[in-house]
């Protein structure tokens, strides 16, 4: 079964190749807003054990067009992540359950 991804909130989180996504592979997570939000953001991934696997503050969201940044990358296992996105100056916000099984 491939991974899934439930998200919610005004910036949509995206993972490219889900279909392929699996233990001991790279998950590339890439964002879109519809609202004016302004950077700085700040993106937090926690593993299935709720430790904090990813966390960095970026300035241009990476979004799979050209020109765009890299998409944010980490590598997975079983279980689900938890993958948080906030605008530090405003309050645009995405949220993500990535599942892989």
């Amino acid at each position: 079964m491939p991974a899934t991804i439930e998200c919610s909130g005004e910036i949509e989180i995206l993972c490219e190749g889900l279909a392929d996504l699996g233990p001991n592979k790279m998950a590339k997570v890439v964002f879109r807003t519809y609202e004016d939000a302004s950077p700085p953001f700040q993106i937090r991934v926690r593993s299935p054990s709720g430790n904090t696997i990813l966390e960095r503050v970026i300035r241009v969201l990476p979004t799979g067009e050209p020109q765009s940044p890299a998409p944010v990358a980490f590598s997975v296992q079983q279980g689900d992540y938890d993958v948080h996105i906030t605008e530090l100056r405003g309050r645009a916000e995405g949220h993500a359950i990535l599942s892989v099984t």
